[in-house]
């Protein structure tokens, strides 16, 4: 398994990988612009070549962008709507350029308007980014926490996406360990996370797995709340993680902490996590 935070890109692209080295990063998410703003910042030629030099020497690999927060392919307003399909489809065309293996993506959020709403929204979504869009980087749909009228907290709702998208090539999907606990998934324990894969494998299938978001809890079991802890601090318990880094169906997956390790004060949970 390869291990890896989200970084911050503070100036050009290869500032993210610069971070990750920093930080003891096999692989690394990034933001493809600011998270709280429409628009993704542009990668020039002589950026993109520094990037692939940088990513190649340093041997971090896969990277994954981030869709900003404000991105909702189940939005019923049509303003909403479009910006979001805008927004993932110049995220893709980024991942492109830089050689990421992927954007992974929160579902959305159907405000109200009902699951069977909210599936056919997000199939459209995902169908438009990608005609807009060829490569190969992959759309990854993250696992929601399923708080509010959100889309995305029971593998059955991502098997409806999937079909009702037409199982693309490109589309796959990330679990957030935090957010499927939320959910109501216990992984607490090994026969925890054996039903957990095996739902996934009914409805989607574990090849479409491709990333996980490795967060512990600072929610109880069902509790919708989508807060992460670090590893080993929080409700799901360092047991947990031990046996899904080292799970055959799991460990040649990149695994991301999205808690922020910016000073020695931090937990390290990389190097918890390679100790396991």
């Amino acid at each position: 398994m390869r291990f890896g935070y989200h970084v911050g890109v503070s100036g050009p692209p290869v500032s993210a990988i610069l971070n990750g080295i920093d930080t003891g990063c096999d692989a690394i998410q990034m933001f493809p612009g600011s998270p709280q703003q429409w628009g993704t910042t542009e990668v020039g030629d002589e950026e993109a070549l520094e990037f692939a030099e940088a990513k190649r020497s340093s041997g971090i690999d896969p990277v994954l962008l981030h869709s900003i927060y404000l991105v909702n392919m189940a939005a019923p307003s049509e303003q909403i709507f479009k910006r979001s399909v805008a927004s993932l489809s110049s995220a893709l065309q980024k991942a492109e350029r830089l050689g990421a293996a992927a954007v992974i993506t929160h579902i959305g959020n159907h405000k109200g308007e009902g699951e069977e709403y909210g599936v056919r929204r997000i199939a459209g979504a995902v169908t438009e980014c990608f005609e807009r869009t060829g490569g190969e980087a992959m759309l990854l749909l993250e696992t929601t926490a399923g708080a509010g009228t959100s889309i995305g907290n029971t593998f059955e709702q991502f098997g409806a996406v999937f079909d009702a998208s037409g199982w693309p090539a490109r589309l796959g999907f990330c679990m957030d360990t935090c957010h499927v606990f939320a959910a109501g998934y216990d992984i607490r324990t090994p026969e925890g996370i054996e039903g957990v894969l095996e739902e996934m494998e009914r409805f989607i299938g574990l090849d479409r797995l491709r990333a996980i978001h490795m967060n512990d809890s600072k929610g109880e079991l069902g509790s919708h709340l989508d807060r992460h802890a670090h590893i080993g601090e929080g409700e799901i318990g360092l047991a947990a993680f031990s046996y899904i880094v080292n799970h055959p169906a799991l460990r040649d997956l990149p695994a991301i902490v999205e808690l922020p390790h910016e000073s020695p004060e931090d937990p390290d949970d990389l190097a918890l996590l390679r100790s396991l």
